[in-house]
């Protein structure tokens, strides 16, 4: 009986300090997504991760990571040629000491006409009645009266040459809401 019994306490031990060790799994948050006219049905989904406090943690790709959402809804990974590009258009700055807050320059916005004082976006993760939220903040220009966009969509109307050839965007929209009031906003830049 006493065999048993250290047998059972020792197992338990085991399986406590094996928990103890355990952390629960990260959660993807989205971000925005970048879309475009050209093939419209696929979407590249700009997202992140957090943990169960509701901070920012990263994964083999780092902070910020994306994946293609096919005919809106099949994930599927981005080609390693492609990666590097769309790690140039969101660029990764960097994350603040309690991991709450982290910027990305949305480089996108050189190629087009805006009057945004900066292409910066600051991703915040707090919680908000016991739920973790994640919003992208982009301060926008005089234009839209300086408004904090929690931005949600880019989309890129595609220009081309004359053979078919995309050459750059026409214009690129910003959508989301008002991070203030919660109202929708879009605002439009023309290519430049």
């Amino acid at each position: 009986m006493k065999t048993s019994m250290l047998i059972l306490t020792g197992a338990l031990l085991i399986a406590q300090s094996a928990f103890a060790g355990m952390t629960a799994p990260a959660v993807e948050r989205k971000l925005f997504t970048l879309e475009k006219s050209l093939n419209p049905e696929n979407i590249l989904f700009i997202h992140t991760q957090t943990d169960e406090s509701c901070k920012f943690v990263s994964n083999s790709n780092g902070y910020v990571d994306f994946y293609w959402l096919m005919d809106g809804s099949q994930k599927k990974q981005v080609h390693s040629m492609i990666r590097s590009t769309v790690q140039e258009r969101v660029q990764f700055v960097g994350i603040n000491d309690t991991r709450d807050s982290f910027k990305v320059k949305l480089n996108d916005l050189s190629e087009i006409r805006h009057d945004l004082e900066s292409n910066v976006i600051e991703a915040r993760a707090e919680l908000v009645n016991g739920e973790c939220t994640v919003k992208s903040i982009i301060q926008l220009g005089a234009s839209a009266k300086y408004i904090k966009l929690d931005l949600q969509r880019t989309y890129c109307e595609v220009e081309k040459n004359m053979v078919g050839i995309p050459k750059g965007c026409k214009f690129l929209e910003l959508s989301g809401k008002n991070d203030a009031t919660g109202e929708g906003v879009k605002v439009r830049f023309k290519g430049k």
